[in-house]
């Protein structure tokens, strides 16, 4: 396993991913459990369970922030030296497919939150989804220990990382 079973596990849950964010210092949108009267993104309860969806059925309901359709996702990669950080932009798949756009400078608030949440849980890697509300502030609205880091500029020190965690026979 390239990130330890515990994170693993706690990961998992979509409703404790988003708790730990807050614990790190991520903006997180409120979360209800019946529907809400405003715009929300229908989330299952685990990850393992299919995608968010607009508007739905889910598990949770998460409130959506006024944004372009636009996610950000950011990247940590621990090779074993220090934690990189890259970051993304993509097309948000609640709105049709999801297509990269553009590398972007990742912001050192961000970073510094990314690199504490990669050093409390002991994680090899990690990548969290945000979006940009209208006066600029970041939300988060997910966490995944199986980001797909194409097109992260991070793809050798994800090679490194896997690398350095194998048995030396």
């Amino acid at each position: 396993m390239w990130n330890n079973l515990i994170a693993t596990v706690v990961l998992s849950s979509r409703l404790i991913g988003l708790r730990v964010l807050e614990t790190v210092g991520f903006r997180t949108p409120r979360i209800t459990f019946e529907k809400p009267e405003f715009e929300y993104v229908a989330k299952p309860s685990s990850i393992w369970y299919g995608d968010p969806e607009l508007n739905g059925e889910g598990g949770f309901y998460q409130e959506l922030i006024s944004t372009e359709p636009v996610d950000y996702k950011y990247y940590a990669v621990n090779d074993g030296t220090r934690v990189q950080i890259a970051a993304k932009c993509v097309t948000s798949k609640l709105y049709g497919p999801k297509r990269f756009l553009s590398q972007v400078r990742p912001s050192p608030t961000l970073t510094r939150r990314l690199r504490r949440l990669v050093n409390r849980l002991g994680l090899r890697g990690v990548g969290v989804d945000l979006v940009k509300d209208d006066e600029g502030r970041f939300w988060a609205i997910d966490v995944n220990l199986a980001a797909g880091y194409r097109d992260s500029e991070l793809e050798l020190a994800l090679c490194e990382s896997i690398r350095m965690g194998l048995p030396n026979k």
